[in-house]
């Protein structure tokens, strides 16, 4: 129920078209029981043209005689005055009866039979007309509200991934994540489309019936009334147990959207490996795990609406059986009302079994809501990205004081690590896969914060500053490149406004990519796919150091970027890479230890602990654990 008021409460900026949509649910709903009314004169018109009116003749009948005397022992007056009240009390209903009764016999049934007829063909033809036009503006104005409300939660929902810590990526698969944004988002939309629309369109129906039934014979419709609650038992018995079915479709379907995704993103290692026919076993599995969640979700959607108009069906026919028997002896209602109130009991078989249906429809996109809201609700990476101190002008030094950090309690990735680099410096972190360089430089950017210990930027914590004003400071490039499905000149001049082709070109230039990039067809207008994948890993990565090039940073952090490149590619990205770290403090992660010998400091990790510091040569006149890295990299080498 949270959920859901939640959905509804992002209605609140439409309130105008809801307003209005129920004005015509209204008029729709009044339309709806005045054209069944018109059963009544229509059956006058055909049928009973040389008798009195039947409302007549019923008033007359219902209406009680005064008593003529007064009980033994009792008051007159105060008999009297209790019969005059019982029928002040019971007056207004009558005179609904007496008043419709006249107004129809005077503007529909005088005159021939033939314009009778014709009159109320034309009543009928335009309250039918009346009650469409009110149905379609209401259905226009809601499906207006649902899709308007589905967008700001898509929106919302899209926004908070930008503001979500890269920890909480790491807890969730990015397939899952998709689903949430698509199919829980469409399924939602449930709740505040069709579903909203039919809690008020349909109890406003049935509040008519009801009236115009009561009216008509409150007897018989307290008669109706008595098997509701078990139509409404069966109801929420079965909406309790779709809500539970359809999270569990939606956990399923997030499962097959994240196989997908693995699969058209390492189909090249699918195939190299011949695992074509285990992905498939995986996906078809998964596949038909979900068909099988889904078909029991609508099993039980598609029972509801059946029991709930047979339990409808059997008031309806006790209603007929006893009304009719009662109309052959002469009692309750002349027969055209008694007409009339049928029509009008089983004319509420419809938003009764539609409001069984919507209770299914709410708890299936209860589930879905559920799922979107528990992404809403993560804590974002700031509380509020404006806050903390603006860093106008970055120097470029970077400190870190016994830092400690763990991404799970208990496994430390970091333990103790101190360092510092100068403005200007470059220094190279070394270790094994595992040791904790990758996290170290996550933590500068402010991607992760320590445990405990400190980041500082010339001086400031990192958790004290502004975010978006300490990034725009950093360059980053990374072994596995990050580019967009856009064109070349975009994706270099990613993050900057009014960037000219002239500076583009000048840092694609020093990046070595100008040349490869004029080859191609359209140039700089290149559209590279997803991913980039239309270039080779040396393109791309010439690509994401022009980027870094561009925006000019005072640091630099590089993971890795030579690492999964062949001879010459590696040779040009080093080239470029020399040119980009030049007046920057660099940090580098060091995969290939050929490449850092000439930086001004290289630290060795081991466990999340810096083991070593020293320069290239130092650390190999100290031996050690660096000495022995160098030597398997260069025996290695010399093999090849």
């Amino acid at each position: 129920m949270n959920a859901y008021l939640r959905m509804i409460r992002m209605i609140r900026p439409y309130t105008v078209h809801v307003v209005l949509s129920v004005v015509f649910m209204i008029l729709f709903s009044v339309m709806s029981v005045l054209s069944i009314t018109m059963v009544s004169p229509f059956l006058k018109a055909l049928f009973l043209r040389d008798q009195d009116s039947a409302v007549t003749r019923i008033m007359d009948e219902a209406a009680p005689a005064a008593p003529a005397s007064v009980p033994d022992g009792g008051s007159p007056g105060a008999d009297r005055q209790r019969y005059e009240d019982l029928q002040d009390k019971l007056s207004w209903v009558e005179n609904i009866k007496v008043e419709f009764s006249d107004y129809v016999q005077d503007t529909l049934l005088q005159g021939s039979d033939e314009e009778k007829l014709l009159r109320v063909c034309l009543a009928i033809f335009l309250l039918f007309l009346g009650k469409n036009i009110a149905g379609y503006l209401q259905e226009i104005l809601m499906t207006y509200v649902g899709q308007a409300v589905i967008r700001d939660l898509r929106n919302e929902l899209y926004l908070k991934f930008t503001t979500l810590p890269l920890s909480f990526y790491h807890r969730h698969k990015a397939g899952e994540l998709i689903s949430r944004a698509t199919n829980d988002v469409m399924v939602a939309q449930q709740c505040v489309g069709l579903s909203f629309t039919k809690l008020v369109k349909d109890p406003i129906q049935i509040l008519m019936y009801l009236a115009v039934a009561l009216i008509l014979s409150w007897k018989m419709t307290v008669m109706a009334a008595v098997l509701l609650p078990l139509s409404l038992g069966v109801i929420i018995r079965i909406g309790k147990k779709l809500r539970k079915i359809s999270h569990q479709q939606q956990e399923k379907m997030a499962d097959l959207t994240s196989t997908l995704q693995e699969t058209v993103y390492g189909l090249r290692v699918i195939k190299a490996f011949a695992m074509e026919d285990f992905e498939n076993r995986k996906f078809l599995a998964q596949s038909q795990e979900l068909f099988r969640r889904i078909f029991r979700y609508n099993w039980l959607m598609k029972l509801s609406a059946p029991l709930t108009e047979q339990l409808s069906i059997i008031v309806g026919l006790c209603l007929l059986w006893y009304g009719g028997s009662k109309v052959f002896t002469g009692g309750i209602m002349a027969p055209d009302l008694f007409v009339v109130f049928l029509i009008v009991i089983f004319s509420m078989v419809r938003p009764i079994k539609s409001l069984g249906a919507v209770n299914n429809e709410i708890q299936g996109g209860m589930a879905a809501a559920d799922r979107i809201f528990a992404v809403l609700d993560e804590a974002p990476e700031v509380a509020d990205p404006r806050a903390g101190m603006l860093l106008t002008e970055v120097a470029g030094r970077v400190e870190f004081q016994e830092v400690h950090f763990s991404y799970l309690p208990g496994e430390p990735v970091l333990q103790g690590v101190s360092l510092t680099v100068e403005q200007g410096e470059i220094v190279a972190l070394v270790g094994s896969s595992g040791s904790g360089k990758s996290t170290l430089i996550d933590l500068i950017p402010g991607f992760q914060h320590p445990d405990r210990g400190r980041v500082l930027i010339d001086g400031h914590d990192v958790r004290t500053v502004n975010l978006g004003g300490l990034r725009r400071s950093m360059g980053i490039v990374t072994q596995e490149v990050i580019l967009f499905h856009d064109t070349i000149f975009n994706n270099i001049a990613y993050g900057l406004d009014s960037v000219s082709q002239e500076d583009v070109e000048a840092a694609a230039r020093a990046a070595n990519a100008h040349d490869f990039i004029t080859r191609l067809p359209a140039g700089y207008r290149t559209v590279i796919g997803d991913r980039g994948l239309k270039l080779s890993g040396g393109q791309r990565q010439r690509i994401s150091i022009a980027r870094a090039i561009l925006k000019n940073p005072p640091i630099l952090l590089l993971d890795e970027a030579t690492s999964a490149l062949d001879t010459e590619s590696e040779l040009l990205v080093q080239e470029a890479i020399d040119r980009l770290v030049r007046h920057r403090t660099t940090i580098v992660i060091a995969h290939r230890l050929s490449t850092i010998q000439n930086v001004d400091r290289i630290y060795m990790l081991e466990e999340g602990r810096v083991v070593q510091v020293g320069t290239h040569a130092e650390l190999l006149a100290a031996g050690g654990r660096y000495k022995d890295l160098y030597t398997m990299q260069f025996q290695a080498g010399a093999e090849g």
